[in-house]
């Protein structure tokens, strides 16, 4: 997730302060030493230095939530968390260094989160989008931040970003779900039994789909389940279309051809 912030932060900067890629670099390494030796460009460096679970925004209860079918759910609301980041300008001048901290900070006041449009990959589907602001003083010097760093003292913006954590949008998924069955029984006996079998085709959709064991309509995505068991015909609005294999999804064979007239000379 982290990855993905430090992206999307860095997208939102370029376009809000801006910050043009042919005229500054965005770095979040380490400010020491050796990584100083190293800029020869207006840079500016956005490392970040702490990250905590925010209890003072987080919500209590469920939350409805709709997946991509427009299907709602239920849930517990999502966790957040305080990502610090130390915000710094480096230049060869100390007034160009000034003038590039000090537009970073005035873009930063002027916006309170960072919004879709900047959200790199998975993460733009996660809501509430992450807050962002300049942190208030909470005692520490800075001086001992940058000593630990090993670094020259400079001026800097504590920048807070709360974001929300979906740990789920990290994890491998399973394999597309191809058939299921339908079980009934009465106690320990089981009374019926009906399997479905999924395919994908280009055919319209409302199109029917029929084995000898059930019918079903194709959606808006080209997609069906229907009623089937391996070896059963398959029919595309009446006409025969293949059979349904013994393993895996329905592949429909195309439709056969038009036949041509023959055309005669006289």
């Amino acid at each position: 997730m982290l990855n993905l912030l430090d992206e999307s932060l860095e997208e939102f900067l370029r376009a809000v302060v801006p910050l043009p890629k042919r005229e500054v670099d965005i770095s979040f390494d380490a400010p020491d030493k050796d990584w100083s030796a190293r800029v020869s460009r207006p840079t500016i460096n956005m490392y970040l230095w702490d990250v905590r679970r925010n209890i003072t925004d987080r919500e209590f209860g469920l939350e409805t939530v709709h997946d991509e079918n427009g299907r709602p759910h239920r849930r517990f609301p999502l966790p957040r968390v305080d990502c610090r980041y130390l915000v710094t300008a480096w230049t060869a001048d100390i007034r160009d260094e000034h003038s590039l901290l000090g537009a970073t900070m005035s873009a930063l006041l002027l916006h309170s989160e960072i919004e879709t449009e900047y959200l790199q990959g998975s993460y733009q589907k996660i809501q509430p989008v992450p807050t962002i602001e300049i942190a208030s003083g909470d005692g520490r010097d800075n001086s001992d931040f940058w000593s630990a760093l090993g670094g020259q003292l400079k001026p800097g913006l504590d920048v807070k970003v709360t974001a929300t954590v979906d740990s789920a949008i990290m994890l491998p998924v399973g394999p597309p779900v191809h058939r299921y069955a339908i079980i009934t029984s009465a106690g320990d006996t089981v009374s019926s039994e009906r399997n479905f079998v999924a395919g994908q085709t280009t055919e319209e959709p409302g199109t029917i789909i029929a084995t000898e064991h059930g019918a079903a309509e194709i959606d808006e995505d080209g997609k069906f389940f229907v009623q089937a068991e391996p070896g059963d015909k398959i029919t595309v609005n009446g006409k025969p279309r293949g059979e349904v294999p013994a393993t895996g999804p329905v592949e429909l064979k195309a439709p056969p051809a038009a036949k041509r007239g023959r055309r005669t000379s006289s």
